[in-house]
């Protein structure tokens, strides 16, 4: 065991790295390798490609440690980990190795006869191939004792042996239905998780109709006339719980892990693959509960898929689709890594993560000699700014005073409602550029919402009578609230409230939207009951010192259904077409002005390209981090103004094209001050105290 201080190098130095992560036998067996692919392999590991890396600003380099091959067949690339990692501390850089969390089970069966139990068996006792063409790797089940103690020496043997930095959990998910994990360890443990929430004899009957667990199954969504993939929403009980276990399942083994890995060494960095925030239903599909996990790990990758293909007027600005991670993560304080092919994505990850993450040109997974390739347009030059900023990039802080909850069980049980109202929501903030940070239930206190102004409740359906205190309070004492469409519509029992959830907030004839559902005379399966729903009135209300509001409807451009996502083959998720201004965008917009009337702290006049993050840098100053996206046509002037009653000191404007900051001057304007930012191009901080 290595006793040392916690160091968290991450934060203080920033995060710009280099791939490498699959070894040898994972790129012969996926087929197409070259003719000289050994030789290209070699030269991964040689002092050239790191010093070639070291010169270009990469100050980590990931590589491979384990695929999930048997010891005795990865022991050659544990050794060249090894080498690697001595070759990354020789020139001043971190080094992390890869954990697949998967099992290449021809080679594992060799040293361990046992490892069938460490893998998924579904509800029909299959096993569960990785993806695509990846007939060779078995998935994990993280519920498996076997697995974890595998786990266990596989992480005391990256710290100790390889003195590796990094441990990269690539995923740290389940898998989507029908696949999910059904062995006798799951099982059991779910039986368990049942026994934990409804202890009482009345409790299980409350819930389930009769008492007693020990004849329980995980539920089989694999039903012959209902796919998974199909269902709208999850109402039978058990498989609500089977959702929630699952979320909790990997929670569980991440804490388990990182737990294990700082005491093998403090310092240690956790990084893993799956907890950002994405358009589908990840509870249901992968266990994902973001907050929750990501309490565990110091660094989380972003993988968003929520990009479409998109001919509308109104599309997105293509870079912007992972800021939902991106926003999360900082409020957290959770650093994020996510790859990047221009300088108009660089400049995005520095936004909003304050990384500039992995340059694809010089390698992802599969490097090869690329690190000898030159920087596209631009990477330099905002590399080099990087590596000179860096004191002003880490340990940012979020400033935005307006919170978006995401709530949990919400999102898990409302494939699509919930989503799509999240989404546009957080669309129209964003767009609107104004500040704002998504957060989750564990913020839902007093001590969580001490650093807002307005929480807005995006069709949050499971809210509980605990967290409904805590919202009236919040209100009751100068806060403000915005509601819309089903918020509140089922209480913590899974029930659904007779009496609407903000009746107290809005007056005793106050109805929200609700669904009616009622039986048919069909006998298929699928259109056996059919569901319609009432929109509630828009309103306005005060309570004691605040204001709320709730929109009983938004107008959604597109609804759910209109486009298949094909999310794991099957699965469609409220993508990144679906984020377009509802038809009554001015309506809900016009309700928040009224509920918050400082919604622009920071404001950049005209510019629609421009997207900015509002913080708070390490040193306690404020400011900006921003960028402009699509195709520039040169350098343009920016009027900009703050919110604030005194002027500016000691304001600065950094630009990559500069190699000494730009002093600011003000001018007030009522209640605002305004200062001209000369020939902004990709990229720039303004950072001023107030």
């Amino acid at each position: 065991m290595i006793t040392q201080q916690r160091n968290d190098w991450w934060k203080n130095e920033g995060i710009y790295l280099a791939g490498g992560w699959h070894p040898l036998a994972g790129r012969l067996r996926a087929g197409n390798a070259l003719d000289n692919e050994e030789e290209l392999y070699e030269w991964e590991y040689s002092e050239e490609r790191i010093a070639r890396l070291k010169l270009l600003g990469i100050n980590l380099i990931v590589g491979q440690f384990d695929r999930g091959l048997s010891d005795t067949d990865q022991k050659e690339e544990q050794e060249k980990a090894r080498q690697l990692a001595e070759l990354c501390h020789k020139h001043n850089m971190k080094h992390g190795v890869y954990l697949a969390n998967t099992v290449y089970f021809e080679s594992m069966l060799k040293d361990y006869p046992d490892c069938e139990d460490w893998v998924v068996h579904t509800h029909d006792n299959r096993f569960v191939h990785y993806g695509g063409e990846q007939s060779w790797r078995w998935v994990a089940c993280f519920n498996s004792p076997g697995w974890r103690e595998h786990m266990k020496k596989q992480i005391e043997k990256a710290v100790n042996y390889v003195k590796t930095d990094l441990l990269h959990f690539d995923n740290l998910a389940v898998w989507p239905e029908p696949d999910s994990c059904h062995c006798r360890y799951c099982q059991e443990k779910f039986r368990e998780f049942l026994r934990l929430r409804y202890p009482s004899e009345n409790e299980q009957k409350k819930r389930f109709g009769f008492g007693g667990f020990e004849t329980f199954r995980a539920p089989n969504f694999y039903l012959r006339f209902l796919n998974p993939w199909e269902l709208e929403r999850i109402k039978n009980p058990l498989m609500q719980e089977w959702i929630e276990f699952r979320c909790d399942t990997v929670t569980d083994y991440i804490k388990e892990l990182s737990e294990y890995a700082k005491k093998v060494n403090p310092c240690i960095a956790i990084d893993s693959n799956g907890q950002s925030v994405w358009g589908v239903n990840q509870a249901f599909t992968h266990g994902i509960n973001s907050t929750a996990q990501a309490k565990y790990v110091d660094i989380v990758w972003e993988e968003n898929p929520d990009l479409r293909p998109d001919t509308d007027i109104d599309a997105i600005p293509r870079v912007t689709h992972k800021m939902r991670g991106m926003n999360l993560m900082r409020r957290l304080g959770k650093s994020v890594i996510t790859a990047f092919k221009t300088d108009e994505e660089m400049s995005f990850n520095l936004t909003f993560s304050g990384n500039p993450g992995i340059y694809s040109r010089w390698g992802y997974a599969e490097p090869r000699k690329n690190a000898l390739e030159e920087p596209g347009p631009g990477i330099q030059e905002l590399s080099d700014f990087f590596n000179c900023h860096k004191n002003i990039y880490c340990g940012v802080k979020p400033l935005a005073r307006i919170a978006v909850w995401r709530n949990q069980r919400s999102l898990a049980l409302v494939n699509y409602d919930s989503h799509i109202s999240a989404c546009v929501m957080e669309h129209i903030l964003f767009k609107r550029r104004i500040p704002f940070s998504i957060v989750q239930d564990e913020f839902i206190t007093e001590e969580g919402l001490k650093d807002f102004d307005l929480l807005i409740l995006p069709d949050a359906e499971y809210i509980s009578e605990t967290q409904l205190s805590v919202i009236f309070s919040f209100v009751k004492n100068g806060a403000a609230l915005l509601v819309t469409e089903k918020s509140g519509a089922f209480n913590v029992d899974f029930r659904k409230r007779c009496n609407p959830a903000f009746a107290e907030l809005f007056g005793g004839s106050f109805s929200g939207s609700s669904d009616s559902t009622e039986e048919t005379a069909n006998y298929d399966p699928n259109k056996q009951f059919s569901t319609a729903q009432k929109n509630g009135e828009n309103i306005t209300s005060t309570y004691g010192k605040g204001k709320c509001a709730y929109i009983g409807k938004i107008d959604y451009k597109y609804k759910p259904g209109v486009f298949q996502s094909k999310h794991n083959v099957h699965y469609n998720s409220i993508d990144s077409r679906y984020w377009k201004d509802p038809y009554n965008a001015d309506e809900i917009v016009g309700m928040i002005e009224w509920l918050k009337t400082d919604l622009e702290p920071v404001k950049i006049y005209g510019h629609p390209e421009v997207r900015h993050d509002w913080v708070l840098f390490s040193d306690n100053s404020q400011g900006c981090l921003l960028m402009r996206c699509g195709e520039l046509k040169g350098g343009v002037d920016m009027n900009f103004s703050i919110l604030s009653g005194h002027i500016p000191k000691n304001s600065l404007l950094y630009l990559p094209e500069k190699k000494e900051p730009v002093k600011l001057s003000w001018q007030k304007n009522n209640c605002r001050h305004e200062t001209i930012l000369k020939s902004i191009m990709r990229h720039a901080i303004i950072k001023y105290e107030i």
